[in-house]
């Protein structure tokens, strides 16, 4: 028995996924549900690659791949987005919500199903033999046509992922080791969309009755599985490193809050307003609590209890009253009136445009253009 040279980087990407999935489902160093959620997508990939590499030598080993679920697409857009929130929120469980994102799997097993209820009818002598190959074809388009949801299921997730890390990151209290973790996280990403256009151009000619049979007959699956081969290697091995360096962080309880002498706090409010009246660190539009604690040389924590306790107000609250009353105060300073208002956002420490506009309302009352005509009016 011959395997082709594709077939063996297929096959050697598929053992490459069972040992680095093996690797970080047991890695004790890092988020052990983060480890686990990339070892479960990783194995998936790699059972994927195996299915399709796997030579079929005789009538057993096809049965075996009929009947067995080794492509199983459905739960990794939920995989990708839950390995990203632990990621970054160390205290992140799946919880019985999380849960039902996996349900459609059964979308994943279907033929298989169909395949088994087929089995046991013959063994019981409810169906023919002789409809075996009319179920076979039945498996074959239903397996067809299964790829359309999961392809929409993959790329939904994906980009709800990407939208929850740009918000996190737009929020502006991300500390060391997630700004890290993010940048990990942009490029984790990305390889899967530059995935989903590699699985449209292939998906687009397989799914019409017309161009199937050619595209499988020149290219069979290759296009789409060698790009699995390598992602498992890269996904896992980059994965594994991330775990491996990664510092866990415990997870947050809830404890009574911090209680500061009044003295202690007047200080520590004097330092913070000294910071963005006199330093203008609110211009800096990457200021974290870390940042600001550095800065004033309190602990982040610190820094919290007193905006919190003393001003009733969060982090990004009190950064972005100064930020807003830049803003106003340049917009009737003609030395920027050349400036749009989202240039005059962004020079004030302002690193989204959704984040101003929101941001504006809420403190003014009013949208950045009513406030522009207003001023205007007068």
């Amino acid at each position: 028995m011959t395997i082709s040279p594709l077939d063996i980087v297929l096959l050697f990407g598929a053992l490459q996924g069972f040992i680095l999935a093996a690797l970080l489902w047991f890695n004790r160093k890092g988020n052990r549900l983060s480890n686990r959620l990339l070892a479960a997508l990783v194995g998936l990939l790699g059972l994927a690659s195996f299915a399709v590499g796997i030579p079929v030598a005789n009538w057993q080993i096809s049965l075996f791949l009929d009947l067995a679920p080794l492509i199983v697409a459905m739960p990794i857009g939920p995989l990708i987005y839950f390995y990203t929130r632990s990621v970054l929120a160390p205290d992140f469980q799946l919880g019985k919500r999380e849960k039902l994102h996996f349900w459609p799997v059964i979308i994943d097993c279907g033929s298989k199903l169909i395949g088994c209820v087929f089995i046991l009818g013959v063994l019981a002598g409810v169906f023919s033999p002789k409809d075996n190959f009319k179920v076979g074809a039945f498996m074959d388009e239903y397996n067809t046509y299964a790829d359309i949801p999961r392809w929409i299921s993959v790329t939904v997730y994906l980009l709800v992922t990407r939208r929850w890390v740009n918000r996190f990151r737009e929020t502006g209290t991300a500390t060391e080791p997630q700004q890290v973790a993010m940048r990990w996280l942009r490029q984790f990403i990305t390889i899967f969309l530059v995935f989903q256009v590699i699985w449209f151009i292939h998906l687009v000619p397989y799914i019409i009755p017309a161009t199937r049979n050619a595209l499988l007959d020149a290219f069979g699956w290759y296009p789409l599985y060698i790009p699995i081969a390598v992602m498992i290697y890269w996904l896992g091995l980059r994965g594994y490193i991330h775990a491996r360096s990664q510092v866990v962080q415990p997870a947050t309880r809830k404890s009574t809050p911090l209680a500061l002498p009044k003295d202690q706090a007047d200080e520590t409010l004097c330092r913070l307003q000294r910071a963005m009246t006199e330093d203008k660190l609110y211009l800096d539009p990457e200021l974290t609590v870390d940042k600001l604690g550095r800065h004033v040389q309190l602990p982040p924590k610190t820094v919290s209890a007193v905006l919190n306790q003393h001003l009733r107000k969060s982090f990004n609250g009190f950064v972005n009253e100064y930020r807003i009353a830049e803003v106003k105060r340049r917009l009737g300073d003609t030395a920027h009136a050349h400036l749009t208002l989202t240039g005059i956002a962004f020079d004030c420490g302002f690193n989204s445009q959704a984040t101003f506009q929101r941001t504006f309302k809420q403190l003014t009352g009013h949208t950045p253009k009513e406030y522009v005509n207003q001023q205007a009016a007068f």
